[in-house]
């Protein structure tokens, strides 16, 4: 249905956090899909204890497939994995060794006309963007591409020549568009002047349910209520709506053409 990119200008501020975030409180189905060259962060992150079975090739396995037969459509099915006590996720899990990365390069094409094909919705974490090894034609595929950062001076001078150069690779085949992690000294109006994109959500800075999903964490009998998940589900309303008006004019529930929204304001955190 829709491809939708989560990114990073660099820095580590949270991209696959809020991804694993987004995916579990996403309507229907979705597929997330680990595609940081980098490397995976969710199997022994937030996984880690939670799979008692085969987690299979996924994405290094996708790219050897790809290379052994270069005209064949790519079938998703046998590399992905259903997420437990989530019952409409599944994971393409991404590459352990960063030194693997280079054998993605010729995938990513395929893989997105893969994933836009795919039934139900999918979002990719593609981690820091910027380089030489960045997934484009992932973005080029997206409906939706959503940086994430903090609201600090070097988060925010990182970002600006990087939204610069995904602005110009979407065109208006995309909406782009910021999260905020609230953790820094400037707000979301300070963070939207200066870098020209429009602040969809500020997550509060939660370290113990934020752990949950970054480290496997064991969670608060409150978690599923946190105002962390609750940020991820308005998020993700706020991703569909804006990505959705702004290119077939479609209005929200209320009526009113989404554009610029904020999040938890400073006084709900």
């Amino acid at each position: 249905m829709a491809l939708y990119c989560v990114v990073s200008p660099g820095g580590s501020p949270g991209v696959t956090t809020t991804a694993l975030g987004l995916a579990m409180t996403w309507p229907g189905k979705v597929l997330l899909a680990e595609c940081d060259p980098m490397g995976r962060r969710v199997l022994p992150g937030f996984l880690a204890d939670r799979l008692r079975e085969s987690v299979g090739p996924g994405l290094l396995g996708l790219a050897m497939a790809a290379e052994a037969d270069p005209r064949a459509r790519l079938s998703l099915e046998e590399y992905v994995l259903p997420v437990p006590g989530e019952d409409s996720v599944e994971l393409l899990h991404g590459v352990r060794d960063p030194r693997h990365g280079v054998r993605l390069g010729p995938l990513w094409g395929r893989l997105a006309e893969a994933l836009v094909s795919r039934p139900g919705d999918v979002i990719a974490d593609l981690g820091r963007i910027g380089g030489r090894d960045t997934p484009d034609d992932l973005l080029r595929a997206a409906r939706a591409v959503v940086m994430v950062l903090k609201p600090t001076l070097t988060q925010v001078d990182v970002a600006g020549p990087r939204l610069d150069a995904l602005t110009a690779l979407v065109g208006d085949r995309a909406m782009v568009g910021l999260c905020l992690i609230a953790d820094g000294p400037y707000s979301a109006a300070e963070v939207e002047r200066v870098l020209g994109a429009p602040v969809l959500a500020e997550l509060p800075c939660s370290p113990a349910d934020a752990g949950v999903l970054s480290d496997g964490a064991r969670p608060r009998r409150t978690f599923r209520a946190s105002l962390l998940l609750r940020s991820f589900t308005c998020l993700g309303r706020r991703i569909r709506a804006t990505a959705g008006s702004s290119s077939t004019g479609t209005e929200d529930e209320g009526g009113a053409v989404l554009s610029t929204v904020g999040a938890p304001g400073r006084g709900d955190r």
